[in-house]
């Protein structure tokens, strides 16, 4: 369904920690001029239609299928360092990169 590259297994991880929290918690939202937009955010347990992925990253049921064949990547660059989705389901992106069309 989902594909956690070990870079951004390595950051998601950590970035739980400090959360305090078991889980990242992936899921989509209407926003920007393209439709919609990916929120991250933490959680401790899936709901029972949320799918656990690398028992790391729970993906919402409304999400489930609009990223599904994607691969979640960290990268480091000298600018900063940054998540990223590759999703094949994506019609359509804005300008800016944030918001897309499935």
């Amino acid at each position: 369904m989902l594909t956690i590259t070990a870079s951004a297994k390595k950051h998601l991880k950590t970035k739980c920690i400090w959360a305090n929290k078991k889980y990242v918690r992936l899921d989509l939202k209407p926003s920007g001029c393209a439709g919609l937009e990916y929120t991250w955010d933490y959680c401790d347990a899936p709901s029972p239609t949320d799918r656990l992925v690398d028992n790391l990253v729970v993906v919402s049921s409304e999400a489930q299928s609009a990223v599904s064949g994607s691969t979640i990547d960290y990268n480091t660059e000298r600018v900063g360092s940054y998540l990223t989705v590759e999703n094949p389901n994506v019609l359509n992106a804005c300008g800016c990169g944030v918001s897309f069309t499935i």
